[in-house]
């Protein structure tokens, strides 16, 4: 039976988002009873799938406004947890993801129909809270983050199988995928009480939250590539994504290893009849071809480059708590 959601242990150590968090849950969790016992069950079994992260920063950026963690920001952060659990559930089905966060996904407990009703349903969700706020900028800028993220896994599902894909064509595929909420989630807090002095760093916040949000996915990419490494070692299922024709960013950065290329595009060219065994080989290729190590040197660029435009931000007090929490994110485990 699934439990009601709680706080993840990362917001120990921000204790004026705690309660302004748990606000965010409580409409998170009352916001989308559907009254169809399936899909109510799919639904509760998913909401401590994600870390808040998305709602946090909209709290933290609401502090510039008149009034922290006021209630639209509250509502705003609820909205922006339920699109990013509708995304997940969706990109499970699409993905035949067979677990999420280490949890059995909705999509293989429940079947593709409940799961594809359950992330719909969860959009109307969304919408609703969006509208409880009533403010027409809120409601465009959801609409066009939509369409990046939709634009994000169109440019996803052309790419599968690519083994010409660029880097640059990745990184803008990340960009609508990952970052657009991220940088929705940070717009949402000055929105929730705009004024005209916070409207003059609008550019500066909705280049912290795309930074955040790619420096998000290139460390998802490595924790992900580390987690197949260990599940070889271990002989368990894995590398769907590879099966999938869901090239990352190790793979990529290995592909423009001339002493590599021929060798892993032979085996990505195997697609889901790679085997365990293949598989093995195919992750010693990207390990030997330093790929790794590049994503590293990127993921250490990109941090710098978000420190720097924290530093840019007029209030000392939201400073420490973003790099504290960037921190955080990039030391994570998974």
């Amino acid at each position: 039976m699934a439990t009601s959601p709680t706080l993840p242990i990362i917001w120990d150590e921000f204790p004026e988002l705690k309660k302004p968090l748990e606000l965010v849950l409580q409409q998170v969790s009352s916001s989308w009873t559907i009254g169809f016992k399936d899909i109510d069950t799919a639904i509760k079994s998913q909401l401590n799938a994600g870390k808040l992260v998305r709602p946090a920063l909209t709290l933290l950026f609401s502090e510039l406004t008149d009034e922290a963690y006021n209630e639209n920001a509250i509502t705003l952060g609820a909205s922006v947890e339920l699109l990013h659990l509708a995304t997940l559930i969706h990109d499970d089905i699409i993905d035949e993801s067979k677990l999420r966060r280490g949890q059995t996904s909705i999509q293989t407990r429940f079947g593709k129909d409940t799961a594809v009703y359950s992330g719909d349903y969860l959009l109307t969700g969304m919408f609703t809270l969006l509208n409880k706020v009533n403010n027409i900028e809120v409601n465009q800028y959801a609409n066009e983050a939509l369409k990046e993220i939709l634009f994000g896994e169109l440019s996803q599902k052309q790419n599968r199988y690519r083994l010409d894909m660029t880097f640059d064509e990745y990184l803008l595929q990340i960009k609508g995928k990952t970052a657009a909420l991220f940088r929705m989630s940070t717009l949402f807090g000055i929105m929730s009480r705009p004024n005209d002095e916070i409207n003059n760093f609008r550019d500066l916040m909705q280049k912290i939250g795309e930074t955040m949000g790619m420096t998000f996915q290139l460390l998802d990419d490595y924790l992900d590539f580390s987690e197949l490494g260990d599940n070889l070692a271990l002989g368990k299922p894995t590398g769907q994504d590879i099966q999938n024709g869901i090239y990352t960013a190790p793979i990529l950065f290995a592909l423009q290893d001339e002493t590599k290329r021929n060798d892993l595009k032979q085996l990505l060219a195997l697609r889901d009849a790679i085997t365990p065994t293949q598989l093995n080989q195919l992750h010693e290729l990207v390990v030997n071809a330093h790929a790794i190590e590049q994503l590293n040197d990127l993921l250490m660029h990109n941090n710098e480059q978000l420190n720097a435009l924290i530093e840019s931000l007029p209030d000392t007090k939201i400073k420490q708590q973003l790099q504290l929490l960037n921190t955080r994110l990039l030391h994570r485990h998974q």
